[in-house]
Parts: C-alpha cells; structure tokens; sequence
C-alpha cells in the first residue's frame, strides 16, 4: 500500500531552476490561475520578480517547523498540503494545481510552516522569495486583495471539508474529492493512486476500489495503473454533494475583500 511519505526527497533550494522570468526573454503571461487574473502592471511587477522551477514527484517545497523562504504560483503538475494526527500517517489537507498559491501562511504574517507541501505531479512553477512577495504586496493593493481573496477560499473549502467528512457517504466525498482534484490540476485526469486518494479521504483503501469500482461501471471514471480519468463530469456531479459546488465556487468565484497591511507590518 502507498502513503503519503513522511521523509522529504529533496528540499525546495534543490529544486531544477530553469531561466529566471526578468532575463531578456521576460514574459508576462503565466499559466497560473491566479497570476492571470491580474491587471497587466500588476502581473508585470510580479513576474518580474519570479523565477521559472520545475517540480519533481516526491519534492518538498516546505515542511512543517521549517522557514518559509518562497512563495509558488504553480503553472503546470499538482502538489499536496498534508498535516498529522499525532503518529498516524499524514491526511491531505488540499490538493494544489495551476490555480493555486503555495505560501498561504506568509500572508497570515506567518514565517514557518504549519504543514507539508510535497509534489505528486511533477510540472512547473513560478518562484518568488518570500520577502519580495510581501515587499510587493505592501505597495501593490490589486495582487493583495487577489491572494487575500484565495486565503477565503482556502478558508471556506477547509471548514467545508470538515463538514462534508463528518455528515457524508464515501461515495459522495470520493466524488467531490475527484470533481475537486480535477478542478486544481485543470485536467480531467487525476493521476493518483487508489491507496492516496484513500489516504486523502482518511478512509480504508478496499473501500476506495469498491467504490471506484462501481464508478467505472456506471461510466463515470475510466480507471489506469497511473491514475483515474473522468469521463462524465455531470453524472460524476450527480453522485458527489453539493460540498464540490461550494468549495469550486469559493475558489473560482472569490469574494472582494478588503486590504490588511497588519499581517504584513
């Protein structure tokens, strides 16, 4: 059985940097989600300040108790945010594809992780050292109010997962956790095994194949050796609770917020 591995393969400062955003070839397009929304000065000022990483399956881009030195935006490849309950093995928190920000806690005015973020897909990522980016949200009120507006909806798909654990059917959360994995990595295949996804859900693997075994006969999933591919998206929403529709909306919806300078102060 695979879990989610409790020993770093590679720390963040050893990840493959590739040319940095403000060489001659700058650009000012990304593929991140959250970079795009931004007006065109804004995203400037912010790539200008980033540097292209590739992220490798099995590479830590910060642990729990340790500095938070860089913030990512990813563009491409998927990460997971996991926590412990005492000894046990770790239980995902979030699952982090190309409309995610890694670095939450930075804009918390927090310094050191409270969780693991590891790669499970390898693909690539903008990079900026975490004193630039808070420099940078000091003086720039439009990309704070972006990425306090996706602490809210890191917020709200958190307090809804609580919820969604503790009041619904293994079948219903399996579905949400596909329609949402989906979702972040922006592709209809979720390249995880049957023994993650279960380590995700805290649940038994058997009953995670039992159930993507009745979704494959229903024709909703097509299952891999790599992975799980959704082939109906709208019979898969109809198996899944109304948790998807709240946790999908928060993050591709966010709600206007307000500036905060004193988290940053």
């Amino acid at each position: 059985m695979e879990h989610l591995s409790s020993q770093p393969l590679s720390i963040d400062s050893e990840l493959n940097l590739k040319r940095p955003r403000n060489d001659g070839a700058f650009s000012a397009v990304s593929r991140n989600e959250l970079v795009s929304r931004l007006s065109a000065s804004s995203r400037y000022r912010l790539l200008e300040s980033c540097e292209t990483v590739s992220l490798s399956k099995g590479q830590v881009l910060y642990d729990r108790g340790t500095p938070l030195r860089y913030a990512y935006f990813i563009e491409s490849g998927g990460c997971s945010v996991t926590t412990r309950a005492g000894d046990c093995l770790p239980v995902e928190i979030h699952t982090l594809g190309m409309k995610d920000f890694v670095g939450v806690p930075l804009l918390l005015g927090m310094h050191v992780s409270p969780h693991r973020c590891s790669v499970r897909v390898s693909g690539e990522a903008l990079r900026i050292p975490s004193e630039q980016l808070i420099s940078l949200i000091k003086r720039d009120v439009e990309l704070e109010k972006l990425l306090l507006g996706y602490v809210q909806a890191i917020l709200i798909h958190s307090s809804q997962l609580s919820a969604c654990n503790s009041r619904h059917t293994l079948q219903q959360r399996l579905a949400r956790w596909l329609l949402v994995a989906s979702d972040r990595l922006g592709s209809h295949e979720v390249p995880f095994t049957h023994s993650y996804i279960a380590n995700a859900l805290a649940v038994r693997r058997a009953g995670v194949t039992v159930a993507l075994g009745d979704m494959t006969r229903e024709g909703v999933i097509r299952c891999r050796r790599a992975g799980i591919v959704v082939t109906d998206s709208a019979r898969l929403k109809a198996m899944s609770c109304d948790c998807q529709n709240i946790i999908l909306s928060a993050h591709n919806r966010p709600c206007p917020v307000s500036p905060l300078r004193i988290a940053y102060s």
